[in-house]
Formats: structure tokens, C-alpha cells, sequence
């Protein structure tokens, strides 16, 4: 069986809990996916490390709000296969995001590799925190979780064709004991 690699994919969110008893989910996701997802008829679901394929049945997906839906997949057929799925992770395939013409902001760079002209590549972002204007962006660096602040005074480059952004990071931001 062919695995998919979660670096060639982007979490966009993942299933809160069943929803009735016909196997449909409640998913909660990143508000910059709703195109995608609904011009997407395949999500990934990260089961014990392994992002599994599931496709979307005929009923498909309810749009709840802007970062919720419902989502009927084929193979769930009732409440207990549904719970089964609940807290899991969802991702799409990278080369499955639909980026609006909309100009590119924020929330658009998770996924996108994050680095440094000095240290080099740093990690991908996983996601984007805004605490009163103040951005941050959280990635994995040596196996620790590292909150990088953001403005576009520190934005040397932006490769949307190679989905990467490099910053002129904090000093001693990543001397991490």
C-alpha cells in the first residue's frame, strides 16, 4: 500500500465529533480551505502517524459556519465509525489547495517552509497565531515547538511557487537548551 508523505500535504483542520447517527462528522477547519474542500472529493486523516484517504460520499459536505462543516465519507455509515474518526486530524494534498486571486495573507503561508538567511531552513509552519496584531508563527524546530514572531519588516523573501518564506528571524530565538 502506497502512503502518502505529510510533508506533501497541509492540515486544514480535523473531525470535532459524530453528528446523528447516519456516520456524518462534525469537522472544524481553517477558514482559507472552505474552496478547497468543496472542489476536493478526497480528505487525508491522520490515523496512528499515517495520513489515510477517504472520499467523500454523495451527501458530501454542509458548510455549518466559516470553520465548520458537516462531511459525509464513504465507508461511515453509522455514529460508532464516525467517533472512531473523532479527534483526528485532516489534511489535502498540497497540490489540492485552491489559493483565491484574492491577494495572499497570512494564514495562506502555513505550510509554507520557514527560513532563516543564517541558519537556514528552520521547519514548515503549522500554524499562524494573532495576538492583537502581533503574528507569530509556530513551527517545529529540532523537535520543539518554537513561536517566531512575524511583521513584513522582517520579510526578505516569499516564494509562492516554492512555498517558502525567509525572515530575518529574532537573535537567539532557536538556542533552545
Amino acid at each position: 500500500m502506497e502512503t502518502i508523505e505529510k510533508n506533501t500535504c497541509q492540515k486544514v483542520g480535523y473531525f470535532q465529533k459524530p453528528h446523528g447517527i447516519k456516520g456524518a462528522l462534525s469537522m472544524i477547519f481553517e477558514p482559507q480551505y472552505d474552496i478547497s474542500l468543496e472542489e476536493e472529493p478526497v480528505l487525508f486523516v491522520e490515523i496512528d502517524g499515517l495520513l489515510v484517504p477517504y472520499f467523500f460520499s454523495e451527501e458530501g459536505i454542509r458548510f455549518k459556519t466559516a470553520e465548520s462543516a458537516l462531511i459525509h465519507l464513504d465507508w461511515v455509515e453509522d455514529e460508532e465509525q464516525a467517533r472512531k474518526l473523532s479527534g483526528h486530524s485532516v489534511y489535502l494534498k498540497n497540490d489540492d489547495v485552491i489559493v483565491p486571486e484574492e491577494e495572499l495573507t497570512v494564514h495562506h503561508l502555513i505550510g509554507f517552509q520557514l527560513q532563516d538567511p543564517e541558519i537556514g531552513q528552520i521547519g514548515l509552519i503549522e500554524r499562524v497565531e494573532d495576538y492583537g496584531g502581533n503574528l507569530l508563527f509556530q513551527v517545529q524546530y529540532q523537535n520543539k515547538e518554537v513561536l517566531v514572531p512575524f511583521n513584513e519588516e522582517l520579510l526578505l523573501d516569499l516564494n509562492e511557487t516554492k512555498r517558502t518564506i525567509t525572515i530575518q528571524c529574532p537573535e537567539g530565538i532557536f538556542d533552545l537548551e
